[in-house]
């Protein structure tokens, strides 16, 4: 009776894992076929996908749009809805050194890691020069000095006025293309034009005395700012109004409201910026400003460039490059020696030093300056600044160096770090600040 049972017992056993089996792989089978018939990749929701990508970096941002028609419409729809999202900036490097002059280097500086890409600039001819950064957008001339902005990731450009005769006296126009890496010292947007084609307004400080001068979406010509214009360091767009940053260190405000901008404040402190170091003569260096405006603050930023720096990293006077005995003059670059912060105080007109900027990290050179928190970007080094070679005057000065005086400078040792490690004293054209956007 009870071997009876158990053969019993093992036979049904036996039917149930064949019949489980079999179940279980009809059930694989019908869901594969209805699955992969119905679905795929370019039908992921696009809400689904945009989620998604508020979290990816922003090379994979680039790859997705490749995918297909849907993807790329899902990642602009993204993107318009969390336009705000700063992603850290990258260094446009010049084109690769081994020859192939067809392609564009960019240095990510969040993966440390270069990225190539082909004929980005081509369109634009073999002399392009960038005189403004902003909005992932760039400012530049082309061969023939012609102003346009540029997108190099999403490659759209939109092109501008010509820059009329009279700004140029006593210039010739027919020698502005070869004077152009000085003639224009910084542009900026008012708008990113990715999604509206809107730039608002382009700014750019110009010549030989540093005036401003703009053009607004749809003019057909530069128009000249009123007033005494002249003698400008810097200019950051903040709240749909520019401010501009002048030689003694006054701090204007203007509305660009109607057909004409309007100045409404012009700040002039009380206090003056001292010679930055004891141990750097005045007749050796020189200095440049920048205007930033950090979450809280306007920050005035001092850099101080020693003229000829030698190898061992000291301020030389210009005799010291030729001795009696060299048959050749030395190579004694410009470098960055250091960076002093003041915080403009607006309602005692007070410049005050500041000896640590905290989480902030500053980005300063041709770009418009601007301020990131390393909260948010925990690839950045905080209380520093990343600049870039902005000297632009000397690209041509010497055949051996140009554009290499660029770094990360941190407030809390005072020293010079490099960002980029490269063999070359020569980049031409000079390295860029750029945030990726590739609307």
């Amino acid at each position: 009776m009870g071997e009876s049972f158990r053969k019993r017992r093992k036979i049904l056993g036996e039917r149930f894992r064949k019949r489980r089996k079999f179940s279980s792989k009809a059930w694989k089978a019908e869901t594969e076929a209805k699955y992969s018939s119905s679905y795929s990749w370019p039908d992921l929701p696009a809400e689904l996908l945009g989620l998604i990508l508020r979290k990816v970096p922003f090379v994979d941002t680039i790859r997705c749009k490749a995918v297909c028609s849907s993807w790329r419409s899902a990642a602009s729809q993204a993107q318009a809805e969390f336009h705000s999202i700063q992603s850290t900036p990258w260094l446009m490097l010049p084109s690769d050194q081994e020859g192939d002059f067809t392609t564009s280097r960019f240095f990510n500086l969040a993966e440390k890691k270069v990225y190539k890409m082909k004929d980005v600039f081509g369109a634009f001819g073999d002399d392009v020069w960038c005189v403004g950064s902003c909005h992932g957008w760039l400012v530049m001339l082309d061969d023939e000095a012609n102003p346009v902005l540029f997108n190099p990731f999403s490659r759209v450009h939109i092109q501008l006025p010509l820059i009329p005769v009279e700004f140029f006296n006593p210039i010739d126009r027919s020698e502005f293309a070869q004077i152009k890496k000085d003639f224009i010292s910084k542009a900026i947007l008012f708008a990113d034009p990715s999604h509206s084609n809107n730039f608002g307004a382009v700014v750019v400080i110009y010549g030989t005395l540093s005036s401003l001068a703009f053009c607004k979406q749809g003019d057909t010509t530069w128009t000249n700012f009123v007033g005494e214009n002249r003698g400008y360091y810097d200019i950051i767009c903040h709240d749909n109004r520019l401010y501009a940053l002048r030689y003694n260190c006054s701090v204007e405000v203007w509305e660009f409201q109607s057909a004409l901008p309007t100045k409404i404040l012009s700040i002039e402190p009380r206090t003056t910026l001292k010679h930055v170091d004891g141990n750097l003569p005045r007749d050796k260096v020189s200095t440049q400003l920048y205007l930033v405006k950090t979450s809280s603050d306007f920050l005035i930023i001092q850099r101080t460039i020693g003229n000829f720096v030698n190898a061992e990293g000291d301020v030389v006077d210009e005799s010291y490059l030729l001795s009696s005995s060299d048959t050749q003059p030395l190579v004694c670059p410009y470098r960055t020696m250091l960076f002093r912060v003041y915080k403009l105080d607006l309602s005692k007109k007070l410049l005050v030093k500041v000896e640590s900027l905290k989480d902030q990290v500053v980005f300063l050179g041709g770009n418009q300056s601007m301020s990131l928190s390393s909260h948010d970007f925990s690839e950045c080094i905080s209380n520093s600044i990343y600049f870039s070679d902005d000297r632009w005057s000397e690209m041509d000065v010497d055949y051996l160096y140009g554009g290499h005086d660029f770094g990360l400078f941190n407030l809390d040792d005072e020293e010079i770090r490099p960002i980029y490690n490269s063999d070359l004293e020569k980049f031409d054209p000079p390295p860029f600040w750029i945030t990726p956007n590739p609307w």
